[in-house]
């Protein structure tokens, strides 16, 4: 990885793999001809990208995404350099949102799609929340690795996109049909919408009411 000290050492991701002897750091100007994780690539890393990987390894930019401007992407450029697709963030920081991955993450995602599932497992495993990156994004992972090229994954990752609109705009809909159930209806005068405790309480003054006219019933007395 390159690193460009953005990011607090106990909290790295990258900084943590170093010390595990998991990766190693490479100097600002190395070349380096495996496939490079990077935000500035145009193509996006798919399992076409197998070989590449398993001849000359993988490689990420460690900075902050705050920071994404600052990084001199031209001294660490790759003739492999790649995407990757929809994903969500499972770190602390960037829980759960789309794109933010981290160092280990878009790793971990790279290896798996490349086909390396060891590699990816051995990364994730040694963080706590590594188990949570599976879960959230398992569907997509399994989905972008049935594509075979770069093409086919970004077809993919449109679908899925698609999807999600979708479903976020069936549920938004589903939320207002169920508002509208619950507002009055100006045609009927005096309606009103009963929520379950007030129905309770109207069958309960019911229930007073005829106990009372059964007493009074008893006693022969009249109101």
């Amino acid at each position: 990885m390159w690193d460009f000290g953005h990011c607090d050492p106990r909290r790295c991701s990258g900084k943590k793999l170093a010390r595990l002897g998991l990766i190693r750091e490479l100097k600002i100007g190395t070349r380096f001809r495996g496939v490079v994780v990077s935000p500035k690539a145009v193509t996006v890393v798919s399992p076409d990208d197998r070989d590449i990987v398993a001849r000359d390894g993988l490689a990420v930019v460690e900075c902050s995404w705050a920071r994404i401007d600052d990084v001199p992407f031209s001294k660490i450029a790759s003739p492999n350099e790649r995407l990757l697709p929809y994903l969500l963030a499972a770190n602390p920081t960037n829980y759960g949102r789309p794109w933010r991955l981290n160092c280990v993450e878009a790793l971990a995602a790279a290896f798996y799609l490349t086909g390396f599932d060891a590699h990816a497992n051995t990364l994730m495993a040694e963080f706590g929340w590594g188990e949570a990156f599976w879960n959230i994004n398992r569907p997509y992972l399994e989905r972008y690795r049935t594509c075979q090229s770069s093409e086919e994954v970004v077809t993919m990752q449109d679908n899925i996109i698609s999807e999600l609109e979708q479903a976020r705009r069936d549920k938004k809909m589903a939320t207002e049909s169920t508002d509208d159930f619950l507002t009055s209806n100006p045609n009927h005068a005096g309606w009103e919408v009963q929520t379950e405790g007030e129905e309770e309480e109207e069958e309960e003054e019911e229930e007073e009411e005829e106990e009372e006219e059964e007493e009074e019933a008893d006693t022969g007395e009249v109101k």
